[in-house]
C-alpha cells in the first residue's frame, strides 16, 4: 500500500495490528501515540522505507526508548527484531523493495 505521510501508514497499521508492543508484549491501550511506531531499519539511513510498513514495529515508550537509544540487545524481541531487520537489509539492498 501507498502511504502519502508517516501519520497514514500509522493509522493504517493501528487499525490493522494487535495494540502489543512487538518486543516486550505489553499492550499499547487503545490510543495511538506517535512513540508507539519505530523504524526497523531508521529513516536516516534506508530513507526509502520511511514509508514501507514493514519496516515498522509497535512499541511501548521503554522499549521503543531501548530499541533507539539505549541497550537493544537486553530486549526480550531483540533476536526476533534483529531477524527482521537483516532480512529487510537483503531486500532493501538487492533492490525488492
Amino acid at each position: 500500500m501507498d502511504f502519502r505521510n508517516q501519520k497514514e501508514m500509522f493509522f493504517h497499521i493501528w487499525e490493522e495490528r494487535e495494540h502489543v508492543c512487538d518486543l516486550c508484549g505489553d499492550h499499547l491501550g487503545d490510543e495511538p501515540l506517535a512513540f508507539h511506531f519505530s523504524h526497523i531499519l531508521s529513516k536516516g539511513a534506508y530513507p526509502r522505507l520511511k514509508l514501507n510498513e514493514s519496516n515498522i514495529m509497535l512499541n511501548c515508550f521503554p522499549c521503543h526508548a531501548m530499541w533507539d537509544h539505549g541497550s537493544p540487545q537486553r530486549l526480550k524481541g531483540y533476536k526476533e527484531m534483529q531477524h527482521k531487520k537483516e532480512e529487510l537489509k537483503l531486500k532493501y539492498n538487492t533492490g525488492k523493495i
